[in-house]
């Protein structure tokens, strides 16, 4: 029994990989059952016994694409702290590594789902429960720091939603390194939330021309002299 099951899980992971390679190929007419079986050296019945048809095998290889864009720290990170501005800073970190993780893989997916209703369905299943995340944030948000009345959490929600979404990622990561694109979908985060986050001042010994800036000491030098 164990050998079997072993035996499935690798054929099940060689699946998924063939399918992931081919789905990247520039003609994606390729992407069929037989060339994902013969990719992954397996018949079409073990494809179909795995996955049940070709919307399964999507489904199930944008679960694999998760898990290697480490989306099971999503988890986590509704269990440490009750702050939701920490909160909705790790559920944007945690989307955009996953969004980055296999950007192109995500966007063929996506694609995908515009022309294909059960893939589609799957997909905006997928959305709803990211929508749902952002719920309990902006629930917390305006128990904590700033009331919102019903209108408001449903749009703060709905912007939030936006600027969370592989298409914002994808739109924003052109010519912006990962740490840019965080630091970009964060700052239109506090602003869907109204929220303004303190500002540090600059250590004036980082400011241009510091050491030549006349201090009010040499000031008073210069005026007696």
């Amino acid at each position: 029994m164990g050998r079997r099951k072993a035996a499935s899980d690798a054929n099940r992971e060689r699946i998924l990989a063939a399918a992931r390679k081919l789905l990247l190929q520039e003609n994606f007419s390729a992407f069929t059952m037989e060339a994902i079986a013969r990719e992954a050296d397996v018949s079409r019945l073990t494809i179909y016994y795995q996955f049940d048809s070709k919307a399964g095998l999507l489904e199930a290889l944008y679960d694999y694409l998760a898990k290697r864009g480490h989306m099971q720290r999503l988890a986590d990170v509704f269990r440490q702290g009750d702050d939701p501005l920490q909160i909705l800073q790790d559920f944007i970190e945690v989307f955009t590594f996953f969004w980055a993780s296999d950007r192109d893989a995500i966007r063929r997916l996506h694609a995908l789902g515009e022309i294909d209703a059960e893939i589609g369905a799957g997909l905006r299943a997928r959305n709803e429960r990211r929508r749902n995340g952002l719920k309990v944030i902006v629930d917390r948000y305006s128990h904590m720091y700033r009331q919102l009345n019903v209108i408001m959490e449903a749009d703060t929600i709905d912007m939030l939603h936006m600027i969370t979404s592989f298409e914002a990622f994808d739109a924003l990561a052109n010519g912006r390194s990962f740490e840019d694109v965080l630091r970009v979908i964060r700052k239109l985060a506090y602003s869907a939330l109204g929220y303004l986050p303190p500002v540090v001042p600059a250590d004036p010994k980082f400011w241009p021309g510091y050491r030549d800036a006349p201090t009010a000491r040499s000031k008073r030098r210069r005026s007696r002299s």
